[in-house]
């Protein structure tokens, strides 16, 4: 008996160390930088998913695939995590992280134009520029206004959007700030913020992970808490630049006091 005992407990320590150690994959919507750089198999949302998981003892693998198929194909391909997401993107709530990026969309307008925009109702008589699937996302009003514009587009390309708007070609790009910034940079060699109006229509959205393992997902949800209070954390939101036009850090509310 005593010798059943002693290998059943050697497997069960052999199980667990093989399941700290097993390699997640992962699943993030394309053409998000800095959020996500597939190219680089990095970017914020990358290296702190990385960052995280190697404190819980795991290595990540990562599949990219189109904006919006994220949590299909997670499903499909049976990952482990899908990056980006939120009930908007019909994912139960009880298999979300807490959440670890915010996105702060934005209407972006050349300075030299003088662009009054406070309202939605102001679009109506611009030409408009969005991310894909930005009337669908960003509420009625927003898409009301804009199906009114003299000429609305919707682009998957988000640096097109950005070329769009420095040419003069469109009165208005919607887009994250974040994303806007680093296409600015790589075209022109700076985020061009000063030549710009940032027009702050629309909340901040924040999303988590989508996280079937339910041990999986406490894990990551503790880890995640201890990891914004980190030196590391603060280097990220350096090296990336990521900064939100609430002026505040978005997980300030969910950290215990």
């Amino acid at each position: 008996m005593y010798s059943v005992k002693k290998y059943c407990w050697l497997f069960l320590i052999f199980l667990a160390q093989d399941l700290k150690s097993k390699e997640l994959v992962l699943v993030a919507g394309l053409a998000k930088p800095p959020y996500v750089i597939p190219e680089q198999d990095s970017g914020f949302e990358v290296d702190l998913m990385r960052d995280v998981l190697a404190k819980l003892g795991h290595n990540i693998s990562m599949l990219y695939v189109p904006y919006g198929r994220t949590y299909e194909t997670m499903k499909q391909v049976n990952a482990d995590i899908g990056l980006t997401q939120s009930q908007k993107a019909g994912v139960k709530a009880e298999i979300l992280s807490l959440p670890y990026v915010t996105y702060q969309n934005v209407a972006v307008s050349l300075m030299e134009k003088s662009i009054k925009l406070d309202e939605f109702k102001e679009l109506q008589s611009l030409v408009v520029v969005a991310f894909q699937n930005a009337q669908m996302l960003l509420g009625a009003e927003y898409a009301k206004a804009t199906q009114q514009s003299p000429l609305y587009l919707e682009l998957p390309e988000q640096r097109r959007q950005v070329e769009l708007l420095l040419s003069g070609k469109v009165d208005v790009a919607v887009m994250d700030i974040n994303i806007f910034k680093y296409f600015a940079k790589s075209i022109m060699g700076m985020n061009h913020l000063k030549k710009m109006q940032v027009h702050n229509l629309f909340t901040s959205t924040r999303y988590g992970a989508a996280i079937h393992d339910p041990k999986l997902r406490k894990a990551f949800n503790r880890e995640l808490l201890k990891y914004f209070d980190t030196v590391e954390y603060d280097s990220l939101l350096q090296k990336y630049d990521m900064k939100y036009s609430d002026g505040y850090h978005f997980y300030n509310d969910i950290l215990p006091r």
